[in-house]
């Protein structure tokens, strides 16, 4: 599949699927700051279509990668273990972001977690996720993790994501998850902590 591309930079572990195409792009505000919002889709969806498969990528006005999130196949196979998890996530930072990286501790792998999307034929997938996730030790409050999902595929990767301690909530804006897109434009119900209000 092809790397993903940002301004000449290259992620060669962050993929496009073949046959996707850029369907939004537009800038938004995340934590404050304005930043660049893509989404890519299969050819058949040429128009935005939330809870479909999709992969989403924010920038930095400095073309910086932000976030990564891919649901884009149906996956089987097994989780990585922990020690793979860590290893695999640091090659990623290395690609990403490594001076930003030295700011960070690794904490432990959250497993247990899923994704889902609606496929073509109108049936939910449900994706195992787990996460290789670091806690900022500069910025109070801001979590980082890579995302895997079955076979060491990377599913996500996020970072300066701000937790709000008083509410328990997730406080930074979640462009990258559709239902909370849906809440956001009164499309759809507030969702319930640990996500962000829309």
């Amino acid at each position: 599949m092809p790397e993903l591309v940002i301004n000449q930079h290259h992620y060669p572990d962050l993929t496009i699927p073949t046959g996707y195409q850029l369907v939004v792009d537009k800038r938004v505000f995340r934590n404050g700051q304005p930043v660049h919002l893509r989404r890519y889709q299969p050819a058949e969806l040429p128009q935005e279509a939330l809870n479909r498969e999709h992969v989403t990528v924010i920038s930095g006005e400095d073309d910086a990668l932000i976030s990564y999130n891919a649901l884009t196949s149906p996956l089987s196979g097994p989780l990585p273990k922990e020690k793979e998890a860590f290893a695999a996530a640091e090659r990623i930072w290395q690609q990403v972001a490594p001076q930003y990286r030295k700011q960070l501790s690794p904490l432990r792998l959250l497993t247990g977690l899923t994704r889902t999307y609606v496929n073509a034929a109108g049936q939910t997938v449900t994706v195992p996720v787990e996460w290789a996730k670091y806690m900022n030790t500069v910025v109070a409050g801001s979590y980082e993790w890579v995302g895997f999902g079955p076979t060491g595929q990377i599913i996500e990767f996020e970072r300066q994501n701000l937790w709000d301690f008083d509410t328990d909530r997730q406080e930074t804006e979640m462009w990258n998850g559709d239902d909370w897109i849906l809440a956001h434009r009164g499309l759809g119900p507030q969702l319930p902590a640990p996500w962000p209000v829309a």
